[in-house]
């Protein structure tokens, strides 16, 4: 494969992955903010 290939196959996966981790972390923060818990990632 090109290297442009290469780097826009990363680009998408950074961008996926960004989002899920975003919708995640955002769902913990929520759960966390209800319940008076550690969400264990400090």
């Amino acid at each position: 494969m090109t290297t442009s290939t290469w780097i826009t196959m990363i680009v998408i996966m950074v961008c996926v992955w960004g989002g899920f981790f975003w919708v995640l972390l955002t769902a913990i923060r929520k759960e966390s903010g209800k319940s008076a818990c550690h969400d264990g990632m400090t």
